[in-house]
């Protein structure tokens, strides 16, 4: 099965299996899940808030997810935004140059 099929069937399965966050109304996953959902691989950066982690993950074939990690929940993500046709840009200022995937 490629990527982009084994992103979207764990998307699809994992709403079976989210629990909501206390404080927070996102699908949220066990640390144990995690790395099913978004592989290591696919990230491709991260910040931090006040609130806790913030990472975005992107597959080869530009399916995104972006994920929150509030730290009072031991390492489980919440899955905030999910979407498709994520184009990566080099450069920075002015004239950034959109890139082929």
């Amino acid at each position: 099965m490629n990527r982009f099929a084994t992103f979207l069937l764990a998307a699809f399965m994992a709403a079976f299996f989210m629990r909501p966050a206390q404080g927070h109304e996102l699908g949220c996953f066990a640390k144990e899940q995690s790395e099913i959902i978004e592989p290591k691989e696919w990230l491709r950066g991260y910040g931090t808030t006040s609130e806790g982690l913030v990472k975005l993950s992107v597959t080869s074939s530009g399916a995104w997810m972006l994920t929150f990690s509030p730290p009072k929940l031991d390492g489980a993500i919440c899955i905030v935004w999910l979407g498709e046709g994520w184009e990566f840009v080099t450069g920075a200022g002015e004239r950034a140059k959109w890139t082929a995937r």
